[in-house]
């Protein structure tokens, strides 16, 4: 009966976690910040549980032998479906990192483009610093000087 209870085990965890990447999935689809962080939590509690598991039937190969055939197939059945839910929840998971990286790239692009570039050296043999920077004074501001003849 013992045997019996890790397959359980693994088999409900693996469907709990399926379900919870699925609605991960849709919650990336849909940019749903919120509700993915509130699915943390359980995720790694089923990811532990579903590792836990698979060590336990691995531990002893024997049990595999002791199952029935219907046990085995169901076992193999939710596992399958798991790494495929898997798979398209790490491509998801990568295409949000990608967008997410895309955009502070252009946000650090466009505050660097903002930012004055100054080339050549100081009095003292450093690189230039541009006015108003942290480094040098305020920088002046525009005058306008009329001549007269």
């Amino acid at each position: 009966m013992a045997e019996r209870t890790a397959f359980d085990e693994l088999i409900d965890a693996a469907s709990r976690l399926t379900a919870l990447m699925e609605r991960e999935n849709a919650m990336l689809a849909a940019h749903d910040t919120g509700g993915i962080k509130a699915l943390q939590d359980e995720k790694l509690a089923l990811t532990r549980a579903y590792t836990t598991g698979v060590r336990e039937i691995r531990k002893d190969p024997a049990r595999l032998i002791a199952v029935t055939q219907a046990v085995r197939t169901e076992v193999k059945k939710v596992l399958l479906r798991f790494d495929e839910v898997a798979k398209r929840n790490e491509v998801a998971l990568k295409a949000a990192r990608d967008v997410n990286e895309r955009v502070l790239k252009a946000i650090v692009d466009a505050a660097n483009a903002q930012v004055p570039r100054v080339t050549g050296y100081s009095r003292t043999g450093g690189m230039a610093k541009p006015y108003g920077s942290a480094a040098r004074v305020a920088a002046p501001p525009p005058v306008a000087v009329r001549q007269f003849a």
